[in-house]
């Protein structure tokens, strides 16, 4: 790795070189990933101790008892800092987890992957269940985020599966592994928690362009000499206009939560809760509006031996959504002109106009325009609920059966309008669409488990078996016109127009078998068979095993052990599946498109002089051989305790290798399909990796306590077959990147750049790679990838009396992204700033090459993205028994995203899929706030 040094920028304007070898020293040495609750008391936000229950598919165990790779996270207000999505919790907190966020908005998405991707066109989301419920992963219109449904104040913890050996039991659901998500639940007396915080959120860093004076000095210079001089410098305005200031804002955001919990005669433990969110966007315009719900209630009945979970949360979300071309508009307007113009019939903006005084659609659009004269909004609706009963047989209380029915149910609409006089879209005539989309997943789980303890090598047996089914179903609409458009019969012209109702289906047997000898030696075997409705019959079902040993290796040359207190080998191997292949449900049938307005029409005649136009229906290309993805994985993992656990922590290493790859796009022969590419099993990748987290209390007094832990992991991807037969070349190129045999997935695919003496990109210059005296594509070359080789985080505490003050951090190192937006606005001919009567601005980056016409194929752009984040300092302090109703108050500061320590010369490094274009820039923020128990 060419990695030499971090550098940390902040304004563009200074600079510090930071060791890398420090942050792995410090990562490393000092711990990776903090533990959950060793004792009574204990605050900070970790993996869960050796002794505590975790969660596993469809059951709980002991810690010490697992056998596959687990890692569990609780919920601590106290650590969180501005989290106001679900997803920000689990950043950099779990070893092989990585969650990245879409930037700054406030109702963005995150893409959340566990031990790298195992797909290429098929989705590579993990399982999220919360409460018992399967989460649709297909995407929550117009939420943005599928775990914008919950409020980070109700969830207790996450619970990560990551092997084969802890996942296989959820079958086709889980090669990409699995979160199980619980929420906090009542109990004890009746308490009232009421958490509020009010933060202020500010752009943190912008692109450099020319200023005003700069630019008007550019221009007179490119154009001294030419023929249309006084053309140009005409166009020259005389404001200094800082565009990028123009459309982002500072913002106040505020999140109220209150709960009430306790138990009823002692005997019902409740929670109820109520949340309210409000984030306004840096991006002006942007905004997102939450309200959320939840109850619960766990009664037992019989003697305790019927319990029942009853969960049941609601959310509302109103979005209003910021379109991110004003980012890239922003960066090439002309900085000499005005926001605003008196005369301008286009909403009074500033708008690029020809000589004939009609607008240019191919200038760069008033980067402010396009906010305030757009109008996105979205409202949905959210319902997760379930009712789970379990009953201990009376006569035969190691036998009991489980049933649980479950509802992820969405209801949501939006719209977006753009007024006929919006500069973006006046040539059209404007812009008017409505949308709206239901969501059932309906789930119900039957299991019973029969657990014994036998006098025989003394040893424990566990059996459980059960039945799955889910029904996932989706309906919704859209319909766009245009506003001062119309068609021939005086109705606004129609652009498009879409119905759909779509389901699918998956049933599953399951089982597994838990044995341990002499609480030493544990085994597990699991088996699920899973039949999805997205494979035709001959296909429809496939089986999925696992088999796991772990050893507690506390023999005699241990037992006296001052140093090592404990210590368990696992070892893993199982077989998942893939049926989310983002391929529709019905990918084994033939199926037809129906034409919309006058596209791929067939005019009929005409009636009073209209043309009557006929619909046409087109076949689409289908794969009756589609079948599962199966990924097989095999671990081998330690748990490790020191010094009576006061460092403890993990070590794995893995490998997954899946087989069947869904290829989106495999050529047919002609004439064989409806389409040149259909969707096919062919290809095969594997991930390698290790992970390692430790967690310590350096110091531990009656007044003082320094907590400390992180995680690191390493993973390797690489393609090892891509088409049928062996074919070491084979490849599918898209956009910047490529999937090449014996490559990770999606490497960038780029011309490798000549330079000169002094260092500098020499323009139109490329290594000749297949020596034919010829410079095209055959001479492209794979270089890098946008995935990191290691990940990291580093958390760590210190509570002196009632103070408290944490940090928390994340990092990655071997990643590279493609910075477009250097390479995209490098230019700096004449006919490239000055072309159809506008002008362009440049960012300062373009002088770095001084290249004349864009070189976007260069690897000069694909840019060491490797970080280190702080991602928030928060210092609080907590007043005890402040009154016979007040149990406690807290009061606490956070400032979000402080530092940033990188190379990358774009934005921002933390860019998922490694293209940086038009990202929404991660703000700034600062953070007050209160925490009442009553």
């Amino acid at each position: 790795m060419n990695i030499n040094f971090f550098e940390f920028r902040k304004n563009n304007t200074s600079s510090l070189r930071f060791p890398v070898a420090a942050v792995f020293l410090f990562s490393v040495a000092l711990a990776p990933n903090f533990h959950a609750q060793q004792k009574k008391g204990d605050t900070l936000t970790k993996e869960k101790s050796i002794d505590e229950v975790v969660l596993i598919g469809y059951g709980k165990v002991k810690k010490k008892d697992q056998t596959g790779s687990v890692a569990t996270l609780k919920m601590n207000s106290d650590t969180r800092g501005f989290a106001p999505n679900a997803q920000d919790v689990l950043v950099g907190k779990i070893a092989g987890v990585t969650v990245t966020t879409e930037g700054g908005s406030p109702s963005g998405g995150a893409t959340i992957r566990i031990r790298g991707g195992s797909s290429l066109s098929a989705s590579n989301d993990p399982l999220i269940i919360i409460d018992g419920v399967m989460i649709d992963n297909g995407g929550l219109g117009g939420a943005g985020n599928i775990l914008n449904i919950l409020n980070p104040t109700d969830i207790d913890t996450f619970t990560v599966l990551k092997d084969a050996s802890a996942t296989a039991i959820y079958g086709s659901r889980a090669s990409n592994g699995v979160i199980l998500i619980t929420t906090k639940k009542g109990g004890g007396k009746m308490r009232v928690t009421y958490d509020a915080n009010m933060s202020v959120s500010s752009p943190k860093k912008t692109i450099d362009v020319l200023n005003a004076d700069q630019y008007r000095s550019f221009v007179m210079k490119t154009f001294e000499g030419l023929g249309n001089y006084n053309e140009v410098v005409g166009k020259l305005g005389n404001s200094n206009t800082d565009w990028q200031k123009e459309i982002y804002r500072t913002t106040f955001n505020t999140e109220n939560n209150l709960s009430f919990l306790g138990s009823i005669n002692n005997k019902t433990p409740y929670r109820i809760s109520f949340g309210y969110t409000n984030l306004s966007g840096i991006l002006n315009t942007s905004n997102m509006e939450r309200y959320t719900s939840s109850i619960t209630f766990n009664p037992t009945f019989f003697d305790k031996h019927l319990t029942v979970n009853l969960n049941g949360r609601g959310m509302y979300i109103k979005n209003r959504f910021a379109t991110q071309d004003a980012v890239g508009s922003a960066i090439v307007m002309d900085p000499t002109q005005s926001v605003y113009d008196d005369n301008s019939p286009f909403g009074g903006y500033f708008t690029w106009t020809g000589s004939d005084n009609n607008i240019i659609q191919v200038s760069t659009k008033n980067p402010l325009s396009l906010l305030t004269m757009r109008e996105d909004q979205s409202n949905v609706y959210n319902f997760v609920g379930n009712a789970q009963l379990d009953y201990k047989l009376h006569f035969l209380p190691d036998l009991h059966f489980n049933l649980n029915v479950g509802l992820d149910y969405s209801e949501s609409e939006g719209k977006t309008y753009i007024p006929a006089l919006a500069p973006s879209d006046y040539i059209y005539g404007g812009y008017d669409m409505t949308w709206d989309q239901l969501r059932r997943n309906s789930t119900l789980d039957f299991y019973t488990q029969y657990t014994k303890n036998f006098g025989f090598l003394d040893s424990k047996f566990d059996i459980m078996g059960g039945y799955s089914w889910q029904h996932y179903y989706r309906n919704g609409s859209n319909i766009a016109h245009r506003v001062s458009r119309y068609d021939a019969y005086g109705d606004p012209l129609l652009v498009s127009e879409n119905n759909y109702a779509t389901e699918n289906y998956i049933v599953s047997f399951f089982g597994r078998l838990n044995y341990s000898i002499k609480d030493r030696y544990l085994f597990t075997f699991t088996l699920r068979n899973d039949g999805s409705s997205r494979f035709s019959s001959e296909n429809r079902w496939s089986v999925f095993p696992s088999a796991a040993f772990a050893w507690k290796i506390n023999e005699d040359f241990f037992k006296n052990s001052k140093t090592v207190s404990d210590l368990k080998l696992r070892l893993g191997w199982g077989k998942t599946g893939q049926q989310d292949i983002n391929q529709g449900d019905y990918p084994y049938l033939g199926t037809y498109q129906h034409s919309i307005g006058s596209q791929a029409t067939y005019l009929q005649g005409y009636n009073n002089g209209v043309p009557v136009w006929v619909s046409l229906l087109r076949p689409q290309a289908y794969n009756p051989d589609l079948k599962w993805e199966t990924t097989e994985t095999y671990n081998i993992g330690f748990d490790y305790g020191l010094w009576n656990n006061r460092i403890e922590g993990s070590i794995d290493l893995y490998q997954r290798k899946t087989t069947n790859l869904i290829n989106a796009e495999t050529k047919v022969a002609a004439g064989t399909n409806f389409a040149e590419y259909v969707a096919a099993n062919i290809g095969s990748l594997e991930n390698k990796g290790v992970e390692f987290s430790l967690n310590t209390k350096p110091i531990v007094s009656k007044t003082f306590t320094w907590e400390i832990g992180g995680n690191i992991a390493y993973n390797y991807n690489k393609i090892t077959s891509l088409s049928y037969g062996e074919n070491d070349s084979a490849m599918r190129r898209y956009s910047m990147n490529v999937h090449k045999v014996g490559y990770a997935a999606g490497m960038f695919y780029v011309y490798e750049q000549i330079y000169d003496n002094n260092g500098k990109p020499v323009e139109g210059f490329y290594k000749d790679q297949n020596n034919d005296g010829v410079i095209n594509e055959l001479d492209l070359r794979v270089y890098h990838k946008p995935t990191p080789d290691y990940t990291f985080g580093i958390n760590t505490r210190f509570t002196y009396k009632k103070w408290d003050l944490s940090v928390a951090s994340h990092g990655s190192i071997g990643n590279y992204n493609y910075n477009a937006v250097a390479a995209n606005n490098a230019a700096l001919s004449p006919s490239s700033i000055y072309a159809n009567e506008f002008l362009v601005n440049r960012p300062t980056s373009a002088f770095d090459t001084n290249f004349q016409n864009s070189q976007t194929l260069s690897d000069y752009y694909v840019q060491n993205a490797s970080f280190y984040r702080i991602d928030n300092v928060v210092l609080g302090y907590t007043f005890k028994e402040l009154s016979k109703m007040l149990k406690s108050l807290r009061v606490y500061g956070t400032v979000q995203n402080p530092f940033v320590f990188t190379k990358y010369k774009g934005l921002d490094p933390e860019v998922f899929g490694g293209i940086d274009g038009n990202v929404y820039p991660r703000p700034l923020t600062v953070m007050l706030g209160t925490n009442f128990n009553f």
